[in-house]
């Protein structure tokens, strides 16, 4: 896992802790470098989405919106889940009707950059009773685990 980008370490090792069930925002993701490894950069909404896409990762990315947070968040694609039921861009399957009107990863990249720059340039990285903000503290602990 060494040459891993940081959010991919996250979502495979929250994912094995089962520390979510449905996937983790882009932020949340993306933020976690201010954590794990605060020397590097954190990715930009537009760079996460080119590495999500590609299809040389060790696991498919699943995009779906979460009726809890109002949000979309990026999970582990079930290996089990016949995959051409669903619409993918090369590793990312759409695994609700969230993008259903949207034919094209440019479009998908619009909208999550949209969404959550922002967020992600003023250091919002998590998402609490629907507002934005810093990592709950039990959060912090958990990203910890990947130092």
């Amino acid at each position: 896992m060494e040459n891993q980008s940081p959010w991919l370490k996250v979502l495979s090792h929250f994912d094995g802790k089962g520390y979510f069930s449905n996937g983790l925002t882009i932020p949340f993701l993306l933020g976690a470098t201010s954590i794990i490894s605060p020397e590097d950069e954190i990715l930009s909404v537009e760079e996460f989405v080119s590495e999500i896409i590609d299809e040389s990762l060790p696991i498919k990315i699943s995009i779906q919106s979460c009726g809890n947070i109002g949000e979309y968040v990026i999970g582990i694609f079930d290996k089990e889940s016949p995959s051409e039921l669903y619409t993918n861009f090369g590793n990312l399957y759409v695994t609700d009707s969230s993008f259903s009107k949207i034919d094209t990863i440019y479009t998908i990249r619009k909208v999550l950059v949209d969404d959550y720059q922002n967020k992600i340039d003023d250091g919002l990285f998590s998402i609490h009773n629907r507002e934005w903000g810093n990592y709950s503290q039990k959060n912090k602990d958990r990203l910890a685990e990947l130092k």
